[in-house]
């Protein structure tokens, strides 16, 4: 079973200071002994992402601490606990494009959302794990649990 998690899920996973950081722990133990995924989409967004949160106003996070998040990213994929998967660019990119056609009229979808939810989508993961509703929906109408 190909499980699939959206970046801010995985800063969740990996900072233990993130508010949802035990939640997040406990939902990919209920998935245990499926085969967790990361693709360019999460090798470009994750690190980006940490790195911004350190620049925030209220609550920045600590700069050793973003460093250690990302490395607990990168060891989980070398040692395979997360398993690295080419994503087709092409396909991947008109799929987030339909998605953001048929949803983003009806409420707000980044870019980066959009194209986790058709890498998802691509390599047909059983599951789309996301603290965002909007996501979530739309992970739901693609058939994935979430």
């Amino acid at each position: 079973m190909i499980l699939y998690c959206d970046t801010s899920f995985l800063i969740s996973r990996f900072c233990e200071d993130d508010r949802n950081h035990a939640v997040a722990v406990n939902w990919m133990k209920e998935f245990d002994g499926g085969d967790f995924v990361v693709c360019e989409v999460h090798l470009l967004e994750f690190p980006a992402s940490v790195r911004a949160a350190t620049h925030l106003q209220k609550n920045p996070m600590d700069d050793f601490v973003a460093r250690r998040v990302i490395n607990a990213l990168d060891r989980a994929v070398n040692s395979r606990i997360f398993l690295r998967r080419p994503v087709d660019m092409v396909e991947t990119v008109a799929m987030a494009r339909s998605l953001g056609e048929t949803h983003g009229w009806r409420e707000r979808h980044t870019a980066f959302d959009l194209w986790h939810l058709a890498a998802a989508w691509s390599f047909s993961a059983a599951a789309f794990l996301t603290f965002d509703k909007r996501q979530a929906r739309i992970a739901k109408s693609l058939g994935m649990a979430g």
